[in-house]
């Protein structure tokens, strides 16, 4: 019986060696798969950067060509479609824009005691009635922490932040919008919702500004901002 006791026992322990050396070969094999994606991603990143100063070139000589052709050759057929063009560009967001407006300044507020955290943080459909009235004003354009606000831009809650044009951001949230700064600022200013989270002690501050500047909606984004919230999980 002693002698089965003693079998047993070393058993037990040659069974932990294994089921040891299985595990750390695991997670070595973790690391080095880790390291190596690392490595993999570093590399695509630069490749898109090298990619996306390439494209900014050839956009920026594009124009150059574009706007030669019609200052030399005094076309005045093709000094419209250049026009309409840009008025075009305008409307898609593909410009940027400079012009009078308001910036619009929004921060959670701090944590009280048991207070429900949906109760102080700024919420997607907070910040999407204030898009929607800006443009029911007469905004001619706006962006979001300089993401420009195109027709597609929908900012949705993720956590305690949100995102816009597939990029994630965390408050304060900037809202920069051309237009009439008086109109634009009453607007703002009388909302209803506004002053709900106002009530919140939800940091909202419009301030008018003579020289706004909503930068153009970027076709092409970095892996940068498409790789920034992820997490690595190791299984």
């Amino acid at each position: 019986m002693k002698g089965h006791h003693s079998v047993m026992f070393i058993a037990f322990i040659l069974f932990g060696i294994i089921i040891s050396l299985q595990f750390r070969g695991v997670i070595n094999k973790s690391e080095v798969s880790a390291k190596e994606l690392t490595v993999q991603l570093q590399a695509a990143k630069e490749e898109n950067r090298k990619l996306l100063e390439q494209i900014s070139n050839v956009e920026a000589e594009r124009e150059q060509l574009l706007n030669n052709m019609g200052d030399n050759i005094g076309n005045e057929n093709l000094n419209k479609l250049l026009g309409e063009r840009d008025y075009e560009y305008l409307r898609a967001g593909l410009t940027t824009v400079t012009g009078r407006g308001i910036v619009i300044t929004m921060e959670d507020a701090l944590a009280k005691g048991e207070m429900d955290i949906e109760e102080y943080i700024i919420h997607d459909s907070d910040v999407n009635a204030i898009l929607d009235e800006l443009k029911a004003y007469g905004a001619e354009a706006i962006s979001i922490n300089d993401e420009r606000v195109i027709f597609s831009t929908k900012p949705v809650c993720a956590g305690p932040t949100i995102i816009v044009n597939e990029s994630r951001y965390p408050p304060p949230y900037v809202i920069k919008a051309i237009g009439d700064p008086d109109v634009l600022y009453e607007a703002i200013e009388t909302m209803a919702q506004v002053a709900f989270m106002r009530l919140a002690d939800i940091r909202v501050d419009i301030e008018k500004q003579d020289q706004v500047v909503v930068k153009k909606y970027h076709l092409y984004r970095s892996l940068d901002k498409m790789f920034e919230d992820l997490e690595v999980v190791r299984q």
